[in-house]
């Protein structure tokens, strides 16, 4: 959500600077069809600009970085709280930027419902009224008041407001804006609207496209031989007609009188068409603009902030970590990353240092230095079940119990883990185990005893895989120590951010002789 809307907004300051530049050097010229591909090119690349990420071309090689190591020494505490995370929710309850959005989409949706319900009433002309077809045309007979206009390929046309002087005229007029495809940069700029319905440039956009289609398709007329003077009496009769209709190409009584003039202008000199090409180092100005803003960081004189992004991962699947928490060593700065396990994160300088953690997994400083990219593979950790302390499989991390809540931060990403726990807790686990275990007979006259550790993982459906041992007392141990971790069903698995996932658990059992 926030990077679109920072990709929505970068959009419409690059759909803004390339009109102005339209409008002061290129709107007075007759090079008509020179301005109809500067107008929808704009277009089209204000959606491409923002998108677009440049690296230096004197970026070293990134280095390969360990996998993750983390300090899991506690059961019960896995979990951070984040403050002033990028993509924090205000701990108020108020998401401005969200809101934001919700106000964005309603308006997209609005002017959205708006094109097709002027679809619809196109289709509905169509079928009310009488059709013929004209060379590869049809052509629709309407039966109120609207001017003339076209779409696609059907040639509106009042039913009993055409004479057979002006009926060629208005054809060919009309036929101009099917043959030149003017319908297409409609499309493209009817789509813009949506997008960028909250910016009055585009509307501009909108006016000046079509202004320059009525110039494109009188100027047709007239290269075929038509009187000027007749053609331009037609203009002003059908002046008088009905409403202007957004969706086509109309024979538009709006514009009659920029359209009369610029019939008599005189023509502008073939060089002029070079200053179209200024827009070249205007894009480059736009691209460098979005993809290196300058730094200005409060107490550096270096300007030297960055952003570093990368992918987050687990080491054994290759499969992306969401919600991973990523800060900026020793400040309340931090973000998560998303679905695919992406992050992204503004660092101060070279010098900076990121502490990634991940509930389940080993945790690793890693030192910025000049990468931009830095992909991470976390090795998975294990929760050690301690029988003789209370282990809490959930645990609600309060800021007061955080090493940053000394900053008071009233912008606090609170974020909430959840580890395996067994049904009925630990007491019911350590019932479980007394009741089911079996001292191996050899053992015992052995006088064998101690703790066995087994390792195996609780899966996202809570079943219990991959036992293993991790400490050994005797052979003699590991194979009931096994069989008996492998008879546990009743385990609830871990989650981060309401996503179930596997983690690593590591239990003692202990064989005692009485």
């Amino acid at each position: 959500m926030h990077n679109y809307i920072e990709y929505t907004v970068k959009a419409g300051i690059a759909l803004t600077v390339l009109y102005l530049f339209y409008w002061l050097l290129l709107r007075k010229d007759t090079h008509f069809y020179l301005n109809r591909f500067v107008l929808v090119f704009s277009v089209i690349i204000s959606l491409v600009i923002p998108s677009v990420r440049l690296a230096p071309a004197n970026m070293p090689a990134f280095e390969n970085l360990p996998a993750l190591v983390i300090d899991f020494s506690r059961a019960e505490s896995s979990t951070l709280a984040v403050p002033t995370a990028t993509a924090a929710v205000n701990a108020a309850g108020i998401d401005y930027l969200k809101i934001i959005f919700i106000i964005y989409i309603i308006g997209a949706l609005i002017v959205f419902c708006r094109l097709i319900y002027q679809a619809i009433f196109l289709h509905a002309i169509t079928r009310l009224s009488k059709r013929t077809e004209y060379q590869e045309y049809t052509i629709v007979y309407m039966n109120n008041d609207m001017t003339p206009f076209s779409y696609f390929n059907r040639i509106f046309i009042p039913a009993g407001h055409v004479d057979e002087t002006s009926f060629d005229n208005i054809i060919a007029h009309e036929k101009s804006h099917l043959t030149q495809g003017h319908y297409i940069d409609l499309f493209i700029i009817e789509m813009m609207t949506v997008l960028q319905w909250f910016n009055p440039v585009v509307w501009f956009y909108e006016k000046s496209i079509k202004e320059t289609h009525e110039y494109l398709a009188d100027d047709a007329v007239l290269q075929t031989g038509s009187h000027h003077g007749k053609y331009q009496a037609l203009l002003v009769n059908q002046a008088l007609g009905g409403p202007v209709f957004i969706l086509t190409n109309q024979f538009n009584q709006s514009l009659i009188k920029k359209r009369i003039m610029m019939m008599k202008k005189m023509k502008t000199s073939q060089l002029a068409k070079f200053k179209a090409l200024l827009i070249l180092p205007l894009i480059a100005g736009l691209l460098l603009a979005f993809v290196n803003p300058p730094a200005k960081i409060p107490g550096s004189a270096q300007g030297s902030e960055k952003t570093v992004s990368g992918i987050l991962s687990d080491k054994f699947t290759g499969s992306g970590l969401p919600g991973t928490v990523v800060l900026i060593k020793g400040t309340n700065e931090g973000t998560i990353s998303d679905k695919q396990g992406n992050y992204s994160i503004k660092v101060p300088d070279e010098k900076a240092i990121l502490v990634i953690s991940h509930v389940g997994y080993k945790t690793q400083e890693i030192s910025i230095a000049k990468n931009v990219i830095i992909n991470v593979q976390l090795e998975q950790d294990a929760m050690v079940i301690d029988f003789n302390k209370k282990n809490d499989a959930n645990v609600n991390v309060n800021p007061e119990n955080s090493q940053n809540s000394a900053n008071d931060n009233k912008d606090m990403y609170m974020v909430t883990e959840e580890l395996p726990s067994y049904t009925g807790g630990i007491s019911a686990l350590q019932k479980f185990l007394e009741d089911n275990i079996r001292y191996p007979e050899e053992a015992k006259k052995a006088g064998i005893k101690g703790k066995v550790y087994v390792n195996f993982i609780v899966n996202a459906e809570g079943r219990v895989i991959e036992a293993k041992i991790m400490q050994s007392v005797s052979p003699l141990l590991n194979d009931e120590a096994l069989r008996l971790t492998n008879l546990m069903k009743n385990w609830k698995p871990g989650s981060q951010h309401g996503e179930t996932l596997s983690m690593a658990v590591t239990m003692p059992i202990e064989f005692k002789l009485e």
